[in-house]
């Protein structure tokens, strides 16, 4: 039973006096509404896309301006689209391809450790829910780069205020410049080579999450490194496959996007990376977990991720089991934000 937009009461059938609606879930599975964990967004349509797809929380991880991400979540209570954690800005070096391409406001350009504290005010003065930071590898790119003092001031910096830090990596360089500043959360794969034995450990002992976002890796190596492309995103695939191995948590995101160079679908494409996922190693569940239980966890979001009373009544009807097969999560029969059904 859903009460004021959370689970009051799970009980069996034969028990229970029905009261409002009542849906039928024979030979259906009911599961958490999924969640990805990064996303870039545009508009209010694709919140609402998303949500059709089941997923119903997004992790935002670098829109702009501030007052999009306000107008969204203005639009989020009335029952249409997902529901948004967001990262606003990334911090990045001044002159890199964020504040000189992709449009992002000056004030995101952090030029020394002393700079941090300022950054870190301008987010949590505008509503930011967590920190990401764009971590380049010198040796690999002329954009320019956070210093490793910067980058630690800023995780520093993040920590006390109570926020997560979550840092855009792409070799296997940056991972070492992110872990070393101490971030809690590594997105991408890297594309140059796997990642070393050394590092593996290391991300163990420090408990860091990964969001690889295969189906972006996928994208971007063929919308950018040609006849290179099916090479470097085997990499991506294999440094994933070791790090489930090594036992890295995982969780799924998709960096969904618009832009014209290496665009991903809001909402469907966080199936097919759940594909990518169980073909780096994982069981269904484990992938399931991914996107719902581990990433709820992952995001400090204790209202979501389970079906328990007393959670958040963002949920998921799908078609027969999903055990061992994933494909149903794509056409749900039901999906419901916060208590109220959209499809």
């Amino acid at each position: 039973m859903l009460r004021d937009g959370v689970i009051d009461d799970i009980a069996p059938a034969e028990s229970v006096t029905p009261v409002g609606d009542v849906v039928e879930g024979h030979e259906h599975s009911l599961i958490p509404g999924l969640i990805d964990t990064h996303v870039h967004l545009t508009d209010q349509g694709e919140l609402e896309a998303t949500a059709r797809a089941g997923v119903t929380t997004v992790v935002e991880l670098g829109t702009h301006p501030d007052e999009l991400i306000d107008e969204l979540r203005r639009e989020a209570p009335r029952g249409r689209g997902s529901d948004v954690v967001s990262a606003g800005s990334a911090a990045s070096a001044p002159g890199s391809t964020q504040t000189t391409a992709m449009g992002f406001p000056i004030e995101s350009a952090v030029t020394d450790p002393g700079d941090a504290e300022r950054y870190l005010s301008w987010r949590v003065d505008h509503g930011s829910d967590l920190i990401k930071i764009i971590v380049e590898d010198p040796d690999a790119t002329d954009v320019p780069a956070l210093s490793p003092e910067t980058l630690a001031a800023l995780v520093d910096g993040a920590h006390r205020r109570g926020l997560l830090t979550v840092a855009h990596v792409v070799t296997a360089q940056s991972f070492a410049r992110a872990l070393h500043a101490g971030v809690d959360v590594l997105t991408h794969a890297p594309l140059d080579r796997v990642l070393p034995p050394g590092v593996l450990e290391d991300m163990l002992a420090a408990g860091v999450v990964v969001s690889p976002t295969l189906v972006m890796m996928r994208t971007v190596t063929r919308a950018r490194l040609g006849a290179r492309a099916e090479e470097a995103f085997a990499t991506c695939l294999q440094a994933v496959r070791e790090m489930y191995r090594a036992g890295v948590p995982i969780v799924a995101g998709t960096d969904a996007n618009n832009t014209p160079f290496a665009p991903v679908a809001h909402g469907s494409s966080l199936h097919e990376e759940l594909g990518w996922l169980r073909q780096a190693g994982m069981t269904a569940r484990e992938a399931l977990n991914a996107a719902t239980g581990r990433a709820a966890q992952t995001f400090r979001l204790t209202d979501r991720g389970e079906v328990a009373v007393g959670q958040r009544a963002d949920l998921l009807l799908v078609r027969g089991a999903i055990n061992t097969d994933l494909d149903t999560l794509a056409d749900p029969a039901g999906v419901w934000l916060a208590g109220s059904r959209l499809v």
